[in-house]
């Protein structure tokens, strides 16, 4: 387990996952804390899986104000909290712990920060029809919070079709007139002329990997959304060249981790100041 150092006047809060060494969320939630003058601290914390319970258990007792969940323990985090959010708790999905009292809470921000960072397009969803990419936690929350915004169905193509599948039997118990179905990678190929949307939520393209799917015969106008932040990957580099509007996952990071900042302080986030510290990181990171 790696941390930073914390000053004994400090309240804490953390990122945890695996890993975590490229995470811009310290630099702007600290640029957050100093803005508003509040004596907090951000540090990352990269632990294994056998260390989630005990990471949790040491929260309870420490001046830990909350945390961040990240890859890949949005799910395994769940069974340490004292209480979860009902959508949290219903999507098995959790990237933000909180105190109240002397109790852990945990929620979700990630779906509500991707639907906010889709400014305008976030009108066009109702009645709409996508491919979402991906079954893991961040997937989890996107297709929990289209499914509350009115899409009509989508497909959900991922690596391992019992994960999809799960996802898919979870969706259709709460919303039964969602058209929703679990496809493989490959299957998913031949349905991209016929969706408005397409969300690519695993972690392929992180580290310069080809793109899951080509996007050749996407509609003009097909919305293509990546949750990676941390570089243009080749499932975006192919959206430029086809000129299909595209966003990669600043924007979810951002409003994710405003809605996480404002649950753990109770102040509304300063939105500008984080953004600029996002990409300040991003910067930073190129040179």
């Amino acid at each position: 387990m790696k941390s930073a150092s914390i000053t004994g006047a400090s309240q804490v809060a953390f990122i945890l996952g695996h890993p975590v060494s490229h995470s811009l969320s310290p630099a702007m939630h600290n640029a957050a804390f100093e803005k508003l003058g509040l004596p907090w601290f951000y540090t990352p914390l990269d632990i294994s899986l056998n260390e989630v319970g005990p990471v949790v258990k040491m929260m309870r007792s420490f001046n830990v104000r909350g945390a961040n969940v990240t890859v890949p323990y949005k799910e395994a985090v769940v069974k340490y909290l004292d209480s979860v959010d009902p959508q949290a708790q219903w999507l098995g999905s959790v990237n933000t712990i909180y105190r109240r009292g002397d109790k852990l809470c945990g929620t979700s921000t990630d779906g509500e920060g991707f639907l906010r960072s889709l400014g305008s397009w976030r009108k066009k969803l109702k009645g709409s029809r996508g491919l979402l990419i991906g079954a893991g936690g961040a997937s989890r929350a996107v297709a929990g919070a289209m499914a509350k915004e009115g899409v009509k169905g989508f497909y959900i193509a991922n690596r391992s079709g019992a994960k999809a599948s799960s996802l898919v039997r979870t969706l259709r118990k709460k919303y039964h007139r969602l058209d929703v179905q679990a496809v493989s990678i490959k299957n998913a190929e031949p349905l991209i002329p016929y969706v408005d949307w397409i969300v690519q939520g695993t972690s392929l393209g992180l580290h310069g990997e080809k793109s899951p799917l080509p996007l050749q015969k996407a509609r003009k106008g097909t919305l293509v959304v990546d949750l990676i932040y941390h570089r243009e990957t080749d499932f975006l580099k192919q959206a430029k060249r086809l000129g299909l509007p595209r966003m990669g996952g600043l924007g979810m990071l951002l409003h994710q981790g405003a809605l996480s900042f404002e649950y753990w302080t109770g102040k509304k986030a300063p939105l500008a100041v984080m953004a600029r510290a996002l990409k300040t990181g991003l910067k930073a990171r190129d040179h």
